[in-house]
């Protein structure tokens, strides 16, 4: 389990059709961390009360990293690091 903090910044729901052909939602929120420029979409819940676009958030998140090949979902390396201090600090 990890620890997500950062500010909200987009809240979809996403349309899919499911392998069945039927139709499913999900929600993902985008998540902008601490230190960083780039959102990252997290899955979560529909009926989740996380916060408003705008509001610093603190999630606990599971981490499941994989792509799509070829119409097949394949296993994917995830690099965590701490990053080194700037300036000497």
């Amino acid at each position: 389990m990890f620890i997500l903090k950062g500010t909200i910044k987009d809240d979809k729901i996403e349309k899919f059709t499911r392998k069945d052909g039927t139709p499913g939602e999900k929600r993902l929120l985008y998540m902008e961390p601490e230190g960083s420029i780039y959102p990252v979409p997290v899955d979560v819940p529909q009926d989740a009360k996380l916060g408003k676009i705008g509001e610093k958030a603190e999630l606990k998140v599971e981490i499941f990293p994989f792509y799509f090949a070829e119409g097949k979902r394949r296993r994917a390396y995830l690099s965590i690091y701490i990053p080194k201090p700037e300036n000497g600090k």
